[in-house]
């Protein structure tokens, strides 16, 4: 079966196999040359405008890994020779999704350990602006850390649960990118209230992100109310935490539906 799921689906397979490895290079040739540079700020700025787009990868996992996993198969009526045979529906489902899966989140925590070490090629002492903090730049923190890893676990799984529910790949493409997006931009909109912020007086220098100014009765600002930024790993486990979550229940809602519809 493992073998079987690595021929159906070796192209996009290689094909993101190769993305990694063109995004390797190029981060490791940019990198080298900013450790060295007077100016790495516009070394940075040169390859993040066109690395920022890498952060709708999950979306293209969904599309092209999971939307046509179960999909394609209902559509070419191939599940019924499989489930003819001496494999279970479920030993079917779950050796694909699974296999997949692991490489899917395998790929992401690849990505994102690339991007990490890339992003600490800029320490802020160097000049460079909190552009490049990877906690305040909202498209830094989704490709850094575990982050990348759950983001495309759960593009996958998406792609898969919608085909299953769907039967049909095209509107499970759809579904997939709408869902996909939607939930991207909801979680950078949400992604602040992770944690309850410190409160920190006027008097102090603050060390992280200022979220809310707190103010007396008269109108005067007393304290601010920051996101220190060693809670970056805080904040990665946490997304990392309920982007997994949704993917399991995404999972039961697939097996569901085979179990259902078969």
């Amino acid at each position: 079966m493992l073998w079987l799921t690595y021929r159906q689906h070796r192209m996009q397979l290689l094909i993101t196999a190769g993305l990694l490895v063109v995004v390797g290079i190029l981060l490791l040739i940019n990198g080298n040359a900013a450790a060295d540079s007077l100016d790495p700020a516009k070394l940075f700025k040169d390859l993040y405008t066109y690395l920022s787009w890498l952060q709708v990868v999950p979306v293209a996992i969904g599309v092209f890994w999971g939307a046509p996993l179960v999909a394609a198969e209902f559509e070419r009526g191939t599940t019924k020779l499989a489930w003819t045979q001496s494999i279970s529906r479920f030993r079917w489902l779950g050796v694909k999704l699974g296999f997949l899966a692991v490489l899917a989140t395998l790929g992401g925590l690849a990505f994102g350990a690339m991007m990490q070490r890339w992003v600490e090629v800029f320490p802020t002492d160097r000049g460079d602006t909190a552009f490049t903090s990877r906690f305040d730049n909202p498209v830094l923190f989704a490709m850094t850390g575990v982050a990348p890893g759950a983001w495309w676990l759960f593009g996958f799984v998406l792609g898969t649960a919608a085909g299953a529910l769907l039967r049909k790949t095209l509107p499970a493409i759809a579904v997939t990118i709408a869902v996909t997006v939607g939930l991207m931009i909801g979680v950078s909109n949400f992604r602040d209230s992770y944690a309850e912020p410190e409160l920190v007086p006027l008097s102090s220098e603050p060390t992280g992100r200022v979220v809310e100014m707190v103010r007396d009765a008269a109108g005067e600002i007393t304290a601010l109310k920051v996101l220190p930024q060693d809670w970056y790993w805080r904040f990665q486990w946490t997304e990392a935490a309920i982007l997994t979550g949704v993917s399991l229940l995404l999972v039961v809602a697939a097996t569901f539906a085979i179990r259902r519809r078969s």
